[in-house]
Parts: structure tokens; C-alpha cells; sequence
């Protein structure tokens, strides 16, 4: 087996809810920099937890255990790391907080936690807690803990895992299993089962769609995981339907939601165990969901949807679309959107099915023709003859023209002709537009705004996997194959360059993640606390990886 040992600024380092109990509200949760092994611990007053070893080759680095010939660290609990390292251990706070000693350990009280770091006999403990006390306790109990079986429990989750099927991406493979892993909470603040985050750092909490394209993945090794990241978004639906797009906890929510690709998700986690129970489960609340769409996004009732958007917020007009930052928003004017009502017709389309498989015809029929409907609206008034493809609808009767790479949702919708299908691709083939060195922009390359700045031009990768699935669905199978394997070429590319999996990429493939604009230019040196970057070992990237490399699309 082949483990990722690429290091890097960026890559998480914390303690799995798939292992045992962690905390969202107070996560102990590090991030790699530069210098090897340095790995700070995220507060208001950083803590970074220092084992200097530059001249040591990296054998394994998971998201939980490090492995550098002698030296070993991983984490045994939410609140304690521990390690074999004969070398002179340190922690420090970036704020210059004294470091102090008692009782043969090293101290440093920072944001009403005490941190504490024990060395002795070539091991080190390094606790985080509430007080001197308990940390001083709790450093001197763990440190005698049998490392080499922790660490070989660590890596047996991975030797537990489908082998990849691609040997040049063995490493990559392992590494999205990695990022999946570090992303999990255990059951927390009124959710009853485990949930998924994007990215333990920055973001922490649960978001929508997110959920969705994590629990796809995970549904390929792990189905009672993957219905626990559905149903950790699910539990915090009101009673109209509506569900938000970011969840701190069950009483803590957002006041939008996101796509509608909950079905979707559910059907693809049943195709794996056919659990007609999770169907029962999932089916009404996903109907209720998609009815709160037809009675609060469609306000000018013509059987189109759009998003609610913010036309002050110029930084991030559409955040409810999942592409803040996108030029379609450009606008004063509400938008029919493409993508609002492709996803709600292929939703539709999944949940008539879910309907089917329960038994429940009429319920079925109801979901199957409102997608039927919304799939003749779409193709009515946002086709776009000029552009030759579908973009947004301006509530004043025009189409924008804006072409991004929501236009080729139709594709993974199935809601196209042929003839349109083939004007589709044409423009996936055009250099001008979309034929990019990494596919595929999020807008066409000819736009006078298109650049480096998230959804004004970088490449996301679910949409690389709606796209590359929709052009299967029609029968572009070369195309499609092709389209996957630049993808993980690049990806493969960066990881191996920063040991990282990056929430977007450059389509022209010259600038490495960190430094591309996210809603504005970065500091010469990569630090999200002063401005966020692309976000490293970032959770729905990994998944879509895991997808391409199992050839599900």
C-alpha cells in the first residue's frame, strides 16, 4: 500500500467522531505548517505543537497519525496527542504566551484552556484541558498508552479499505479517505448521529449540500455514515420544509438553504445496501423540502426557480446557489435560475423514484410530473439560441447569456435534446469557452470577467462531476472519460506538489490553489485567519475525487 506522505502547509490534523466522542464547540483541531513536523492548533491564540524534523523522510500522513521513520504522532482522543519523538518537543502561542513548568511538563495557558506538554523516555503527551490540574493529570495517565497499537488501528481503517484501482493515485485515494475521515463530528448540540463538515478549519459547521456530496462518497465504503450525514441535515428541517444551508446545531441555523440534491444523495446511498427504511425515513421530509421550493422560490409563478440573493452584498450576492461570487449575479434584477431549476427537476425526477420503490404511486406520479414540468419550462425560456446554451432569465422576460458551468446542468439532468446536447459539448470542446488546461471553468473563458476568483472562473469539481456524468447520461462517453482524467491528473498534481485536496482550482493550471483570489486577492503568504484561501483538505473535493477513481458517473 501506497500512503500519502506528502507534507504541507494546510492538512488537518484532529480526532475523528468515527473514532469516539470530539467537539465542535470547543474542537481541538491543528493544521500543518511549514517546517516539518510543526502543527498549529486553532484558537484565538494558536498554540503550535513543535516536533523539528526536516531531515526526516515522511512515511505516512493521515489526518489522525504521522509517521517519520522513529517518530510517530497521532491523535489518541479529542483532547490529547501523543507520540514517539526523541528530539526537543516545544509549544508556543504566536501571541508570545509565557510557557511555564510544574510537575515536569511544559504549560501554556491560552483562551481559558490550559495546554500541556509531557516528555519523557522518547514519548510525549500533549493535552489540552480546562486547567493546570487536569491537563498535568490527564498528560501524565496517557503518555504510558500503547502508541504502536493506537497507530496500527489508525492505519488499519485504511488497510480495511477497497484497494484503488489506479496505482499512479494510490496515494490520492488514501488521502480522500483521509480527508472524509478528519471531517466527521460525533452526535452533538441536539443531533442524534454523526455529521460531516466541509472542513474542520475554517468552517466547522454542517452545510447542506455539502452533507449531500459527502454522504455520495462515503456511501462507497461506509452506508451507516453516509446516512448519518443526511440525516444530521434532515433533523434540522422546520415544519414548513425548509431546511438551512449551514447548521452549528439543531437550535443554530442559517436563514437560507441551498440546492436541491438531497434526493439524489439518498437514492445513491440506497443503490449501495437497498435500505427501503432509510428511504421511509428521508422521502416525506424530501418532499416537504422541494413543495417549500415551489411556494417560496418561484415568485413569478412561471414554473421556473430561482435563488434568494442579496444585491447589496457584492462580495457574495448568491450564497444560497453554493457559487457566491458568480458573475451571473451580477445583476439588480431576480434571476429564473438555471441551475435552481435543473437540480429541482433531476430532485423531483429521484424522488418519483424513491416514491416508486416504496410503493407509494401517487406520490410518485405527483414528483415525477412537476419534474416533467419544470424540465419543459426550463428548455422553453432558458435556452439561449444566441449563446447556444441555457444560462439565467432575468424576471423582465430576457435571458442574461452569462455562460457558466451551471449551463451544462441540463446534461446531468437529462432534460435536453440531442440536437441541444451537441451544442452543449461543442462548447465544453471550444478553447474560447470552455476547453480549458484543467476543465472546466466555471465561466466561459471568454468573458471579460473571467479570472482566478472562485466561481469567476476556477474549477469546481462537483461540478466536473455533474458535467462529466451528464455527458455520459447522453452518450459523449469518450468525452466524459477524458474530462475525468485530466481531473485527476491535476488534482494529483497539486497534492503531490502541497500534500493537500483544495476547495478549487486554476483552469489554466499555473497557480497552486492557495494563492488564487477568494472574493479578493491574498497576502503574499497563505494564512486563512487573515484571509481565507482556498480551503485546504477540503471535504465534498475529496469525495468527487473518491467518485472519479470508482468510476461512478
Amino acid at each position: 500500500m501506497k500512503f500519502p506522505d506528502f507534507y504541507g502547509y494546510g492538512q488537518l490534523f484532529a480526532f475523528s467522531g468515527i473514532d469516539g466522542e470530539n467537539s465542535h464547540d470547543e474542537d481541538f483541531a491543528g493544521m500543518l505548517m511549514p517546517g516539518k513536523i510543526s502543527i498549529r492548533f486553532e484558537a484565538p491564540d494558536a498554540v503550535t505543537l513543535s516536533l523539528p524534523c526536516a531531515d526526516k523522510e515522511i512515511d505516512a500522513l493521515f489526518s489522525d497519525v504521522i509517521i517519520a521513520g522513529d517518530i510517530k504522532l497521532l491523535f489518541y482522543d479529542r483532547k490529547t496527542v501523543l507520540g514517539f519523538y526523541a528530539g526537543n518537543a516545544r509549544i508556543f502561542s504566536e501571541s508570545g504566551a509565557q510557557v511555564t513548568s510544574e510537575g515536569g511538563c511544559s504549560i501554556l495557558e491560552a483562551d481559558g484552556f490550559c495546554y500541556c506538554l509531557l516528555t519523557q523516555g522518547g514519548r510525549f503527551a500533549f493535552c489540552r484541558e480546562n486547567s493546570r490540574a487536569l491537563a498535568i493529570e490527564f498528560a501524565k495517565k496517557k503518555i504510558g498508552a500503547d502508541i504502536d497499537c493506537i497507530c496500527e488501528k489508525r492505519l488499519d481503517y485504511y488497510r480495511r479499505m477497497t484497494p484503488c484501482q489506479y496505482p499512479e493515485y494510490e496515494k490520492l485515494y488514501y488521502k480522500c479517505l483521509s480527508v472524509n475521515k478528519v471531517n466527521v463530528y460525533s452526535p452533538q448540540g441536539g443531533i442524534d448521529c454523526r455529521a460531516t463538515t466541509p472542513d474542520r478549519l475554517p468552517h466547522r459547521h454542517i452545510w447542506l449540500w455539502d452533507s449531500m456530496f459527502h454522504a455520495m462518497a462515503i456511501a462507497g465504503y461506509d452506508t451507516a455514515l453516509a446516512k448519518d450525514s443526511i440525516k444530521a441535515v434532515l433533523q434540522c428541517q422546520r415544519e414548513d420544509g425548509f431546511i438551512p444551508h449551514m447548521i452549528m446545531s439543531r437550535a443554530d441555523v442559517s436563514a437560507i438553504t441551498q440546492p436541491q440534491v438531497i434526493a439524489s444523495a439518498v437514492l445513491s446511498v440506497y443503490r449501495k445496501d437497498s435500505d427501503t427504511g432509510f428511504l421511509s425515513y428521508c422521502a416525506d421530509k424530501i418532499a416537504a423540502f422541494l413543495i417549500w421550493f415551489t411556494e417560496n422560490r418561484d415568485l413569478n409563478r412561471n414554473g421556473l426557480f430561482e435563488w434568494k440573493t442579496d444585491f447589496a452584498n457584492t462580495r457574495c450576492r448568491c450564497d444560497e446557489s453554493g457559487m457566491d461570487n458568480s458573475p451571473r449575479f451580477d445583476t439588480t434584477e431576480t434571476l429564473d435560475a438555471i441551475d435552481c431549476s435543473c437540480f429541482m427537476a433531476y430532485d423531483c425526477r429521484c424522488l418519483a423514484e424513491i416514491y416508486s420503490i416504496l410503493g407509494e404511486k401517487e406520490k410518485s406520479a405527483r414528483f415525477e410530473a412537476l419534474a416533467d414540468e419544470t424540465a419543459k419550462r426550463i428548455n422553453e425560456l432558458l435556452w439561449d439560441e444566441e449563446t447556444g446554451a441555457y444560462t439565467d432569465r432575468a424576471f423582465s422576460g430576457k435571458t442574461t447569456g452569462v455562460l457558466t458551468c451551471s449551463s451544462f446542468l441540463p446534461l446531468y439532468a437529462g432534460i435536453c435534446s440531442e440536437e441541444r446536447a451537441a451544442k452543449l459539448v461543442s462548447l465544453l470542446r471550444d478553447k474560447e469557452k470552455f476547453a480549458s488546461e484543467m476543465p472546466v471553468p466555471s465561466i466561459a473563458r471568454d468573458n471579460p470577467l473571467y479570472g482566478a476568483d472562485m466561481w469567476r472562473g476556477c474549477v469546481w469539481l462537483n461540478y466536473n462531476y455533474f458535467i462529466i456524468s451528464g455527458l455520459k447520461r447522453y452518450g459523449y462517453e469518450d468525452l466524459a472519460r477524458s474530462l475525468a482524467k485530466t481531473t485527476l491528473e491535476k488534482v494529483n498534481k497539486w497534492f503531490e506538489l502541497t500534500g493537500n485536496i483544495f476547495e478549487f482550482y486554476d483552469a489554466e493550471d499555473k497557480t497552486m490553489p492557495l494563492y488564487l483570489n477568494r472574493k479578493g486577492p491574498q497576502p503574499e503568504t497563505p494564512d486563512y485567519r487573515i484571509k481565507y484561501h482556498a480551503i485546504t483538505d477540503y471535504n465534498w473535493s475529496a469525495s468527487f475525487i473518491l467518485m472519479l477513481l470508482r468510476n461512478e458517473y
